[in-house]
């Protein structure tokens, strides 16, 4: 839903709840979408603002991640001991040990998703036992989707994470969640941070994580599953590099900057022509590349909210 005149011309009305918004803030924030009520929600993550804008989202059921509770292992009604897990997960290593990684596959794969969730979560290379979940016919690793999305989230940060030796995050991972698992993922590794610093540079690194997947469509559908105020938190501390009130050219016209990242700006500039940090602009170019719609979004709500932390 587009910005709608109310019938005097003279004001706007919020995308969510379409109530006015106030001439003060349209003042203070002409080109703002959002009333200050639906602005506080979204930032706070209560509201999904990329839901509103399209009404045809489909949400996915809720998948709930393995929990330890005493001495079983335990996801929503299903639940296992470890004893019962130890004596599987014996049985796997062995094959591994001998070799025998198709037998490993099709014990593995016969198991319910649940008790492969729970075999990864007890294993000692958890990121072997996962890559046998997924693995074909022909011995070719791969991570299960659904057993994926089983796994708690500080599993699955840690086998993202950012890799020296191979200069990059598992991207191979991040394919494999579903969007669900994704914002989850993302959401549980933020609520417990305090430290508006500390959120938007972990959020850049999931902004980072999602750039280097090499798959623009995988990463415009994970980009639309978190709430885009999570998302702007993490280009907070960029966008005063990337002079929003500079006067420039486009299409024939003199337009301040901001206005080429407004909702539904025809053209716009690539994020790296306008910020100096060679990363950030790679990243910012790749999310680009996934989604301009969002990613203009993002970066203006970012640039609409240093603005008024700074008022």
């Amino acid at each position: 839903m587009a910005q709608q005149p109310l019938d005097g011309g003279t004001g706007v009305r919020c995308v969510i709840c379409e109530a006015v918004i106030s001439e003060e803030r349209l003042k203070a924030v002409p080109y703002t979408r959002l009333c200050v009520t639906c602005k506080d929600k979204v930032e706070r993550g209560k509201i999904r603002f990329k839901s509103h804008l399209m009404s045809t989202e489909v949400e996915e059921p809720e998948v709930k991640p393995i929990e330890v509770q005493e001495d079983r292992l335990v996801i929503g009604a299903w639940s296992t001991g470890f004893m019962e897990l130890a004596e599987q997960s014996s049985q796997v290593r062995d094959l591994l040990s001998e070799g025998k990684r198709e037998d490993a596959r099709a014990l593995v794969q016969t198991m319910t998703v649940e008790a492969q969730a729970a075999l990864v979560v007890l294993d000692e290379d958890p990121e072997n036992m996962l890559s046998i979940t997924g693995m074909d016919e022909e011995g070719n690793p791969g991570y299960s989707t659904d057993v994926v999305a089983h796994l708690p989230t500080e599993m699955l940060t840690g086998l993202i994470d950012y890799d020296p030796e191979r200069e990059g995050f598992n991207a191979h991972l991040i394919r494999a969640m579903t969007p669900g698992t994704f914002r989850r993922t993302v959401e549980d590794t933020l609520e417990p941070m305090d430290s508006a610093e500390v959120r938007s540079k972990v959020s850049f690194e999931w902004l980072r994580a999602l750039s280097m997947l090499g798959d623009a469509n995988k990463c415009a559908e994970l980009l639309n599953s978190v709430d885009p105020g999570l998302l702007e938190e993490a280009l907070i501390p960029y966008v005063k590099d990337m002079r929003m009130n500079e006067v420039v050219g486009a299409a024939g016209a003199s337009v301040y900057r901001h206005q080429l990242f407004s909702e539904g700006a025809a053209v716009g500039e690539k994020p790296s022509t306008i910020i100096e940090d060679p990363v950030v602009g790679g990243v910012l170019d790749a999310l680009f590349d996934a989604d301009a719609d969002l990613m203009r979004t993002v970066i203006r709500g970012a640039w609409e909210r240093r603005d008024d932390d700074e008022q």
